[in-house]
């Protein structure tokens, strides 16, 4: 009789410590922040030099738009750093609107080959770091190729369709055709555009993506007039791209955004 007593208590035990361990490895595994995204978040730079950067970004950025109106071909290169000064600085105080309340924080890295994303999303008193890493290519007119190699949040991944049919509804809303399929068990998601409707000739020819920087070129007519560069997607369509139920949180409640300052970061792919 006491045999069976204690084998019922250990069986009880056994059920108690799962229904604890199975929700804590879970909460543990979503809010997981990487280490580059931890490195890359704050920004240990003088707020002249991060101003600096973010403004050469937004000048190279016009240079480009002045360069495929007036030169038949052209090219730009921007860096992580450009950009992520970017990001923290222009981004939450000129189009802050455009972001869902729950993107915080949105980095981008630039390997060899490979462009990473990262944000912050919070939800439900849960933070998780949304992970994105794209292999792109270009292989024709206007077509970009982008490979996505990892979706993850914190170290879960994040099956490809959920993000995915978002994103082709969307850009099939504003024109673009947009389809995915696996490749090698890769999501390869492929975007034909046409970068302005009154300007046809404009053709991206190539993306070349070293550590640390990112290489645009392409050609157009310069007699065709001036080029327009489109305007940022619509927080609906931004909040429909990263929906809610990413998170399943268990408990309610609201983390703040956190502001962040910037640094170089160890790689999410080694």
């Amino acid at each position: 009789m006491r045999r069976k007593l204690s084998k019922r208590w250990k069986f009880v035990g056994v059920l108690v410590g799962l229904a604890v361990l199975i929700p804590t490895a879970a909460w543990f595994c979503l809010t997981y922040e990487p280490r580059y995204y931890r490195e890359m978040v704050p920004l240990d730079l003088p707020r002249d030099q991060i101003e600096g950067r973010a403004k050469h970004f937004v000048a190279q950025s016009l240079q480009l738009r002045n360069d495929i109106s007036n030169e038949p071909t052209w090219e730009a290169v921007f860096s992580d750093q450009e950009v992520n000064a970017w990001l923290a600085e222009d981004l939450v105080t000129h189009f802050a609107d455009q972001l869902p309340p729950q993107v915080h924080e949105p980095r981008v890295l630039f390997e060899s080959g490979r462009v990473i994303l990262a944000f912050r999303l919070e939800r439900g008193g849960l933070s998780s770091v949304i992970t994105v890493v794209a292999r792109p290519r270009i292989p024709a007119d206007n077509t970009v190729e982008l490979t996505l190699e990892k979706i993850r949040a914190g170290i879960l991944p994040v099956p490809a369709d959920r993000v995915l049919d978002r994103i082709i509804e969307m850009g099939r809303g504003y024109g673009v055709d947009v389809v995915w399929r696996k490749v090698d068990g890769y999501p390869v998601v492929q975007l034909h555009y046409m970068p302005n409707r009154q300007r046809d000739d404009v053709r991206l020819d190539d993306v070349e993506i070293r550590t640390g920087r990112i290489r645009l070129a392409g050609r157009s007519d310069r007699t065709r007039g001036a080029f327009y560069t489109p305007r940022l997607p619509s927080r609906r369509i931004l909040q429909s791209t990263f929906p809610r139920e990413i998170f399943q949180p268990d408990s309610s409640g609201s983390l703040g955004s956190r502001r962040g300052r910037l640094v170089r970061r160890t790689s999410p792919t080694s």
